[in-house]
């Protein structure tokens, strides 16, 4: 997977800020939108031991049959899926063994010494390892940086010229592209050598794909309204009830998630190499539109049928609307399972607060796990 999935437009001649997000499928800033509203040398291996639940927390709360608005989640039946392209999967989670995860954290600065990027997998033993460091961006960043799913590559839009930056993950072997209009959209990993970007004015975007090598640019669509997010592979535009995705090389199809009425959309958090299944985050509305007061509802989305399974809350207490619980990230297993990237604390917090939920494909939660590293920003690779 893309870090992270959701894109926003950047103004080319913006400052450079902390970096507290990152862009790519991944492309995250992490619930902007909801805050808005309210107001190295090598690898390095090193292990830190992650504090995680192996059984469903007592207070988690189980999804159940009801689809209404009303209700505590649960699924629709599922529809004859149509055929689509075959692609790998990863191995099933079993209710004992967690996937492989990879984990980003961004270079951290306004320290005595300033951290830098890091590349973390986490092992099956529940130890999270550093493989890579470095410092991509090198303080020239307007916005997020989007590392691809392979965390050895970065890309980002410079503040001080009007171009996107590709790199390695240390920040070198530097291949700069020429952009054109007054905003753009922050990048993103289609795949570990292939970037996607937007630029244009605010409702009329040109979105272009480019190797990491600055070669093969090919324009995908012109005259979007939004910043796409891209996960898989895919690239997504959403409003408050469907989801459009696509290729780079297919066209586009759109899904109309089967979630109960009077929930709209924030978020996708994840959609399957093979364009099967997504990871939606819901919110009921409130007055406002605060994020930081919404109740999120998390769904798994059959992309053919529309059929839609509540993922139950990690907290009996984030049933009611606290602003905690957002789908930020997904990875999808071959069974149906899911391990998502869950921000616990509220899109008004100053730091987000992420926990990994491991779901059955009936939206039960299998257990949870900590983000064991010190830094409160980050997000999932794959």
């Amino acid at each position: 997977m893309n870090l992270g999935p959701f894109t926003y437009p950047t103004r080319a001649a913006a400052p450079a800020h902390r970096s507290r997000a990152l862009v790519g499928t991944a492309a995250l800033l992490f619930l902007a939108f909801g805050a808005a509203a309210c107001g190295a040398t090598g690898p390095k291996a090193a292990t830190t031991p992650a504090a995680e639940a192996a059984t469903t927390p007592d207070n988690a709360v189980t999804a159940t049959g009801d689809p209404s608005a009303a209700g505590g989640g649960g699924s629709v039946p599922n529809a004859s899926p149509v055929a689509v392209p075959a692609a790998s999967a990863r191995p099933a989670a079993t209710s004992t063994q967690w996937p492989q995860l990879t984990w980003y954290t961004p270079q951290e600065l306004g320290k005595k010494q300033s951290d830098p990027a890091r590349i973390w997998r986490r092992t099956p033993a529940g130890d999270w390892q550093v493989v890579r460091t470095g410092n991509p961006g090198n303080g020239t960043v307007a916005g997020p940086i989007a590392v691809s799913p392979d965390g050895r590559r970065a890309s980002w839009m410079e503040s001080s010229a009007r171009r996107l930056v590709i790199s390695d993950f240390d920040g070198t072997k530097q291949t700069a592209v020429p952009t054109d209009g007054p905003l753009t959209c922050a990048p993103s990993w289609l795949d570990a050598e292939r970037v996607l970007y937007g630029q244009g004015t605010e409702n009329d975007w040109t979105l272009i794909a480019i190797d990491a090598d600055g070669t093969g640019r090919k324009v995908l669509a012109t005259h979007q309204t939004k910043c796409p997010t891209v996960s898989g592979g895919w690239v997504a535009q959403f409003d408050d009830r469907t989801v459009d995705i696509r290729t780079e090389r297919a066209t586009g199809r759109v899904i109309k998630p089967r979630i109960p009425s009077g929930l709209v959309i924030d978020r996708v958090a994840a959609v399957s190499a093979d364009g099967r299944t997504l990871v939606l985050s819901t919110h009921v509305p409130n007055a406002g539109e605060c994020g930081c007061g919404w109740r999120f509802r998390n769904y798994r989305v059959d992309a053919a049928s529309g059929a839609a399974t509540e993922l139950a809350p990690l907290e009996s207490a984030w049933t009611k609307p606290t602003g905690h619980g957002q789908a930020i990230a997904a990875v999808i297993a071959a069974d149906g399972g899911l391990v998502v990237q869950v921000n616990a604390g509220t899109p008004a917090d100053d730091r987000a607060k992420y926990r990994l939920v491991r779901h059955a494909a009936d939206g039960r939660v299998l257990s949870n796990a900590a983000v064991t590293v010190d830094q409160g920003w980050g997000g999932l690779l794959g």
